[in-house]
């Protein structure tokens, strides 16, 4: 399983994977606190009835949710392109979100910017 959201080897880099029963969802982190990095951020289907689907993200310390478009159709075995957001990465974590059914939020284990 892999969000990687970018390929910036010789940056600092943490993902975390949650198993949400039908599926993984996952976050990733290029950079380290203080630098411009990536976020990243994808949904892997194993199991179940298709759905719809759209990712984001949200910071730990508060503010509003970083959601992105287009929704996606997933059906088992499949997946959505991993998402990315090119910001400024403070000190603190992050936590992935998946809309399921444009109603239905899910929040994923969260990952911490490296320092």
């Amino acid at each position: 399983m892999s969000a990687r959201a970018d390929d910036q080897s010789a940056q600092a880099y943490v993902q975390e994977c949650t198993n949400i029963g039908n599926g993984t969802l996952c976050i990733d982190i290029n950079g380290s606190v203080g630098t411009n990095g990536v976020i990243g951020v994808g949904y892997w289907k194993h199991a179940g009835s298709p759905v719809e689907v759209r990712l984001g993200w949200q910071n730990t310390t508060g503010g509003g949710a970083n959601m992105f478009s287009p929704h996606y159709y997933v059906e088992a075995g499949g997946g959505t392109p991993t998402r990315v957001s090119h910001t400024y990465l403070a000190a603190g974590c992050v936590f992935p979100i998946l809309e399921v059914n444009g109603s239905q939020v899910i929040h994923g284990e969260k990952a911490c910017v490296p320092s």
